[in-house]
């Protein structure tokens, strides 16, 4: 009886693409072993465009503030967080 071979379940691809950012060619490359990166913020950042989850917390949020004292948007504070948050950043340092 013929086997088949099954991928390991630890398999990751040798590239992953990502969508440009700033203008720039993004790409995971698995090849380098042990290393570490913020690349998770680029991830997040391309699951949010596609499925617009800052966009809805903006949303949902009432923004009290005035409008003459305001330099950054709703919006960018909420970017900001979420994304310290998912970089393992929790207490804002």
């Amino acid at each position: 009886m013929p086997t088949t071979t099954r991928p390991a379940l630890d398999f990751t691809p040798e590239q992953l693409h990502l969508p440009p950012a700033a203008g720039f060619t993004v790409r995971a490359d698995f090849s380098a072993g042990e290393v570490s990166s913020d690349l998770g913020a680029l991830v997040l950042s391309a699951v949010d465009r596609r499925i617009g989850l800052i966009d809805r917390l903006t949303g949902a949020i009432a923004d009290s503030r005035d409008p003459r004292y305001i330099t950054h948007p709703l919006r960018d504070l909420l970017t900001q967080r979420v994304f310290q948050i998912a970089c393992g950043y929790e207490d804002g340092n």
